[in-house]
């Protein structure tokens, strides 16, 4: 696929880049719409049609056996009643740290009024109609619609919600997309059981969500310029693509249409700036849906909304920003899960296949028409968020399924904005390498981690993210084993591990390709604290082409002798452990070999238990395969050495 390859930005071709990280020049691609342009541009409401509303609407981008899953799964959901969220539920997350069983019922409720009023609106027998209304009452009668663990956001802190100050967090802006959503399908219907509603809609949309940013956008963390101490992140685009939708659909008043439109492009600008030039986003690809693709559905809604008139689909930082995450594919479902990214992800095609478009990037094109059918779905409502966007894929769900697609097949990615190379041979083995530091959003403490895969499978891993608790996301969050160094591919110094925060980083970070060679060279010592007594910890994790192998080469310093010093290997792969080997055991596929000299180590292996219950995603993630922990044990004290690993598939 050399198109693919053509079109990376990053693919580095000289002998050595060295990584000077400067500040990032704001680029301010959507502040430089003027109130005049937007006013101009921007659709009176009720001629802004984005979305069909009729049978015949439907029936001209849906296929009858498409329109007929939508029917099928709004009658499951017709017999589920709306319930209330109890106090008591709120609470377990204040009491116990556990969110899950308010999010589920919350969750589920929204699906349940989205898909109705989807439904409704294409069959308009009338059948979902008492249940959308029933729906649309329950979740503007809820206390808050947010999620309990952000209930930091208010001024009371985390109890039960304060009415008297709404405060805005990702969910509660769904909720309000949800019900601005389910007024635009259905809105004649609505009037014609009660003129009350729609009025209560906006009513509950606007106090919750619109007035709160309007008045008072500075009081939230997302929407701020972004730090190095203070860096922006997902929520940014994530609240803002569902401000602009539900202010557009709803909004009557032409100038508050205009000035908050432009208000949110602003501030949406804040991410746009933040990203660095190669649009890597250091939350790892399972977050690009969640920051990048809601970018895209921000732009989406512009565009629609602007009859075209205000896009920047022609600026590079998007097409890169779109890029990472076929930069970040290794093969079938997996991809490079750095920080809390689960390794598999179900790539949404219908978007891809969208975005290329829009982008004119037949990579990506082409990504989303493989993924659309490697991950075959009957229905685009699927269960998820980002309800604009299932609405948009509908209109590309006929082309996508005939264009013919083609997994993405990439030599070579450096993305040095967070410091993240990948690599792979003609033969099937793939590395991935990073350095940056353990200040990044997600993070986990894993500056200079490396993954090995082998004809499409794991090998050598990182374990991803657990199961979301209030530990998670506390002071407590390094004490959970899977966001710690000691259960990554990383050296443990004198018992010591790395250490959480911007300043535990990597120094000296060096790309280095020449001829067959790949190489990231960095010195991870910064990233320990002083009582490792590391001074140097220079590692290399180098893809060597000719010899179709991996090497990890680390060259060290210590201030004295060490007391302790081990190596840890993740895995996922059946393991025979043999003198100066360890074979990894790959089902249907020729097994991979990791060779370390027998005179300076000795090897045991773990079993991970992970059944405690912030441990389940893990076992997720790998499809209930177990995870082994292979620990290398230096034998001798020393001050400072050089040791290497060498990876091959027999």
């Amino acid at each position: 696929m050399t198109n693919i390859n053509s079109s990376l930005l990053l693919l580095i071709s000289l002998n050595m880049i060295s990584v000077h990280i400067t500040a990032q020049t704001p680029r301010n691609l959507l502040s430089r719409f003027s109130r005049q342009e937007i006013t101009n541009a921007l659709l009176p409401r009720d001629q802004w049609h984005p979305f069909p509303v009729s049978i015949t609407g439907w029936q001209k981008v849906l296929p009858d056996s498409v329109r007929q899953s939508i029917i099928r799964q709004a009658e499951v959901y017709q017999k589920i009643p709306f319930v209330a969220i109890p106090a008591t539920m709120m609470m377990e997350y204040q009491q116990n740290g556990d969110r899950s069983h308010y999010e589920e019922v919350s969750f589920r409720k929204r699906d349940q009024l989205f898909t109705m009023a989807v439904a409704e609106s294409i069959e308009q027998k009338g059948r979902f109609l008492n249940a959308v209304i029933n729906g649309i009452w329950s979740l503007c009668e809820e206390s808050y619609w947010g999620t309990p663990g952000h209930l930091y956001l208010q001024k009371a802190g985390i109890d039960l919600a304060d009415v008297e100050d709404p405060a805005v967090d990702l969910f509660v802006s769904e909720t309000a997309t949800v019900l601005a959503l389910t007024d635009y399908l259905l809105g004649a219907r609505l009037d014609g059981y009660s003129v009350l509603l729609r009025k209560r809609i906006y009513y509950e949309v606007n106090r919750r969500m619109l007035t709160p940013l309007e008045k008072d956008s500075d009081r939230y963390f997302y929407l701020k310029k972004g730090t190095k101490e203070y860096p922006i992140n997902n929520w940014n685009p994530w609240v803002i693509s569902n401000w602009m939708t539900s202010l557009l659909l709803l909004e009557k008043n032409p100038e508050r249409r205009t000035s908050e439109l432009e208000h949110a492009l602003h501030l949406l600008d804040h991410y746009i700036n933040f990203i660095g030039d190669d649009g890597a986003i250091d939350e790892g690809p399972v977050y690009w849906s969640g920051a990048i693709g809601r970018l895209f559905d921000a732009l989406t809604i512009l565009e629609s909304a602007t009859g075209g008139k205000l896009t920047i689909y022609d600026a590079p930082i998007i097409r890169q920003m779109a890029a990472y995450i076929y930069k970040m594919h290794i093969a079938g479902s997996y991809y490079i899960n750095v920080a809390d990214a689960s390794p598999v992800i179900s790539t949404d095609g219908l978007l891809l296949y969208r975005m290329g478009r829009a982008l004119q990037d037949t990579a990506l094109t082409g990504f989303g028409a493989w993924a659309f059918h490697q991950y075959p779905i009957r229905t685009p409502i699927t269960g998820d968020f980002a309800k604009p966007r299932m609405l948009f894929n509908m209109q590309v769900w006929t082309d996508c399924s005939r264009a013919k697609g083609e997994e993405p097949d990439i030599a070579d990615v450096w993305l040095e904005s967070i410091q993240l190379m990948a690599a792979r041979s003609d033969k099937g083995l793939f590395v991935a390498s990073h350095g940056g530091h353990n200040g990044e959003s997600h993070n986990h403490n894993d500056v200079g981690d490396f993954v090995v895969y082998a004809s499409g499978q794991p090998v050598i891993i990182d374990v991803g993210l657990g199961t979301y608790t209030a530990k998670t996301f506390s002071k407590e969050r390094y004490q959970l084993w899977y966001n710690s160094s000691a259960y990554h591919n990383l050296p443990t110094i004198n018992g010591i591990q790395q250490m959480a925060g911007r300043k535990f980083g990597a120094r000296e970070v060096q790309y280095l390709k020449a001829g067959n060679n790949v190489t990231l060279h960095m010195d991870i010592a910064g990233a320990y604290p002083s009582q490792a007594g590391v001074t140097q910890w220079k590692r290399d994790v180098k893809m060597d082409r000719q010899q179709n192998r991996v090497s990890v080469t680390d060259d060290f310093i210590l201030n004295a002798s060490t007391s302790a010093l081990t190596q840890t290997f993740m895995t996922v792969c059946p393991v025979e452990l043999q003198r100066g080997t360890i074979r990894f055991n790959i089902p249907g596929e020729r097994p991979v070999q990791l060779e370390y000299d027998a005179d300076v180590w000795n090897v045991k292996k773990e079993p991970i238990d992970c059944s405690a219950p912030d441990e389940k995603r893990l076992t997720d993630n790998w499809s209930h395969r177990p995870i082994t922990r292979l620990l290398l044990q230096r034998k001798d004290a020393v001050s400072s050495g050089r040791h290497e690993f060498i990876i091959r598939q027999l």
